[in-house]
């Protein structure tokens, strides 16, 4: 049943989401309907993104397509007619704005200030370093900080970063979440068996591909399990790891599949022992979240990784961390776990039930919640105090953030991934052609 709304038990939501283009990436948004919100949902017109859909698939809301610069730049892609996407807040009566884009980003700073005033608006980020931005986007994080009502950030690392930058207002951790539907318990069990490991997701060097094909032949070298490691994604690092795959003559038992649908990723999880997590951060990245130790779980997988960026938070006591860069060890705990049979049910029950909380059901029955608190609230000034203690109280209040390669406060310009060539030489041809249709549409 719907929670009690703003407006007719319900409340009206305008969502702006840059890579909603996708349709997995849609199932928040289908939640959000059921749970009692009245959405309009605003997405690029182009986004070249594996899964993007040129053609959007049919949804239980209205969805408004807009052109945008620069798409496929997740922090620096901007509206070709940024009033028309204002305008939509009176064209449909909103009660609040969710900006699903992070607080510097570009986006962020063109929309902000051409929404009315007393219009309630929410965010998300999900950056939990600490970072120190150029101009313009230092100013553009900090405007999102004296504007907003409300913070959804995916990691309490996130959240500390909102925190210490000296944001007031109300600030509600919500982790990603997983379709119910797609996602549910293998029967994955131990010993005696050839044992299945994967790593899921883009296959770039950050996400420890080289890293989990050395855990693979240590498993099978040194320890003489029979084992092998499917890399689900795709990615320019993945070149790199067949061939390491073949340097250490594991080469026949190392599968590449290629970005897989909803349905095949979770009978790919349904069929594997182990999920290997082996991220490592950079001097301006460290893992945010990991969706996919949050699917595996949910799959009745063990998860096994580095302890890095949000990993803990989000593996819970049911992972297995080691330290960041530590291979040996990481094949110490996976070799453990896959030996001892009452060990592995007691880590896969575990999350099992982690899981259970993390639908996308349950996320945005929060969520609304959250939209319920913002409308008709202003916002609330920046923190007094100094830098510095305004970082001590975040940390008293969500723990620390995450560090780059033992930074805390990184310099960096906010670009988390970049378009394939091909990907912006398309993105400039449709530039021009929103253009071109934007002073039409003026002109009549």
């Amino acid at each position: 049943m719907p929670l009690a709304g703003a407006a007719g038990g319900r409340i009206r939501v305008l969502r702006i989401f840059h890579a909603g283009r996708n349709p997995a990436h849609r199932a928040r948004d289908r939640a959000l309907v059921a749970a009692g919100v009245d959405l309009i949902y605003v997405v690029p017109r182009f986004w070249p993104e594996i899964g993007s859909e040129s053609v959007l698939s049919p949804e239980p809301f209205p969805v408004v397509e807009v052109d945008v610069h620069r798409p496929g730049d997740v922090n620096q892609h901007s509206y070709v007619d940024v009033d028309s996407v204002a305008n939509l807040t009176v064209e449909h009566g909103v009660d609040v704005v969710d900006l699903c884009e992070e607080p510097f980003s570009r986006a962020a700073g063109q929309l902000l200030p051409r929404l009315p005033a007393k219009l309630p608006v929410v965010m998300y980020t999900a950056q939990n370093l600490d970072k120190r931005w150029p101009p313009p986007f230092g100013a553009y994080e900090r405007r999102s900080l004296q504007r907003v009502q409300a913070f959804y950030p995916c990691s309490r690392q996130a959240a500390s970063v909102l925190r210490g930058k000296g944001f007031g207002g109300s600030i509600r951790p919500l982790p990603l979440g997983y379709d119910e539907s797609q996602y549910s318990s293998g029967r994955q069990s131990v010993p005696g068996k050839r044992y299945r490991l994967a790593l899921v997701g883009r296959m770039v060097p950050e996400k420890g591909i080289l890293d989990a094909v050395r855990v693979l032949a240590d498993l099978r070298r040194n320890r003489g399990l029979d084992a092998c490691l499917v890399l689900a994604g795709a990615g320019p690092a993945l070149a790199g790891g067949i061939r390491l795959a073949a340097e250490l003559e594991v080469e026949h038992d190392v599968e590449a599949r290629t970005w897989l649908a909803t349905e095949d990723l979770a009978a790919l999880y349904k069929e594997t022992e182990v999920l290997l997590a082996p991220s490592r951060s950079t001097s301006t990245w460290a893992e945010q979240f990991g969706r996919n130790i949050l699917e595996a779980q949910a799959s009745g997988c063990v998860v096994a990784g580095y302890d890095s960026g949000a990993m803990a938070e989000v593996g819970g006591k049911a992972a297995l961390l080691v330290p960041e860069g530590d291979v040996a060890g990481l094949a110490d705990v996976v070799s453990s776990a896959l030996g001892d049979e009452a060990g592995f049910e007691a880590l896969r029950q575990a999350g099992l039930a982690l899981a259970r909380d993390r639908t996308w059901r349950q996320v945005a029955i929060e969520q609304f919640e959250m939209y319920q608190a913002a409308t008709g609230r202003l916002p609330v000034p920046l923190l007094s105090g100094s830098p510095r203690r305004l970082r001590e109280s975040s940390v008293a209040e969500y723990g620390l953030p995450a560090t780059a390669r033992g930074q805390l406060r990184p310099f960096a310009v906010p670009i988390l991934r970049r378009p394939s060539p091909a990907s912006r030489a398309l993105g400039r041809v449709m530039d021009l052609v929103g253009e071109t249709s934007a002073k039409l549409q003026r002109r009549h």
